[in-house]
């Protein structure tokens, strides 16, 4: 009895320390910046100090969230370093951040120098105000200044484009937002349509470039017949589910998009290969 006791001691305790090693190494990923974030680009250029800078590369900074981060998420900067090898690209994509924290951390962007700035921004802007659970614990986690709501989102949006405008020579495009989860219909595609038509009508009183990512995937999704996707409800449980499979099993994001029956996403908000492509594309049409 003894010895059932202690083995069973034994499995819990190996249970407990490969969830903990599971929690941390997935808190270590998604808090870890990309090796060509704008910090990262500025320290190697402090290391290059004398190089001639008249004949550099055009810079181009991806400005957004995790879906720009691209550790959870099919990295579409990536795909932009290879379809455009002349260019220099800085990734400034943030897990968990929305349009206020790109805004607090406009300073380390601009000096960069960049000659295009693309973003993607808003879609933890809409997550927040999909009920008062969403909204408080983004208010407490990103350090908002005020409750979530799609005014503060367009306060920040604008302040962020006339800042780059003022302060930068950079050509600026601002994409509409992916869906969250691939059923059209959720209510919370119908809030993401909302924020992305208020994309679109910055973009346009502003003067910068509008890249239409929100009604391409929409496009997308509407030739596929029979489609069944995973609720976004589950979003929650698939997220830190694929995180898990992707880094301690090894499976492609792709394998996990597919197991959770989506065609674009990988787990109701980030993107997988196709859904990246797509995203890859519209920006490399507005750099050319």
């Amino acid at each position: 009895m003894s010895g059932f006791i202690l083995l069973s001691l034994f499995l819990v305790a190996l249970f407990l320390a490969l969830f903990i090693s599971l929690a941390v190494s997935i808190s270590k990923l998604r808090m870890e910046l990309p090796p060509d974030s704008p910090s990262a680009f500025l320290e190697g250029l402090k290391n290059e100090a004398g190089a001639n800078e008249g004949v550099r590369k055009r810079r181009v900074v991806c400005a957004g969230d995790s879906i720009t981060q691209g550790v959870i998420s099919v990295n579409y900067v990536q795909m932009l370093k290879v379809m455009r090898p002349d260019l220099e690209f800085i990734n400034a994509g943030i897990n968990s951040e929305m349009a206020y924290n790109l805004g607090e951390r406009l300073d380390e962007i601009i000096a960069c120098q960049p000659d295009y700035v693309s973003i993607l921004i808003g879609t933890n802007d809409v997550n927040a105000t999909l009920g008062f659970k969403n909204a408080f614990g983004y208010l407490t986690m990103n350090r908002l200044p005020e409750p979530p709501s799609v005014e503060f989102f367009r306060q920040n949006l604008i302040g962020i484009l006339r800042r780059l405008k003022l302060e930068t020579k950079a050509k600026v495009a601002l994409a509409s937002l992916p869906p969250l989860g691939e059923e059209l219909e959720h209510y919370a595609n119908i809030r993401v349509e909302e924020y992305s038509q208020l994309i679109k009508e910055i973009a346009e009183e502003e003067g910068v470039k509008y890249l239409a990512l929100n009604e391409a995937m929409r496009a997308y999704l509407n030739k596929i017949p029979g489609r069944k996707p995973s609720p976004l409800s589950e979003a929650g449980k698939l997220i830190p589910n694929s995180m898990r499979d992707h880094s301690f099993f090894g499976k492609s994001w792709d394998e996990i998009s597919a197991a959770n029956g989506f065609a674009l996403l990988i787990d109701g908000i980030h993107l997988n290969t196709h859904g990246a492509a797509l995203l890859a594309s519209l920006v490399a049409d507005f750099l050319a």
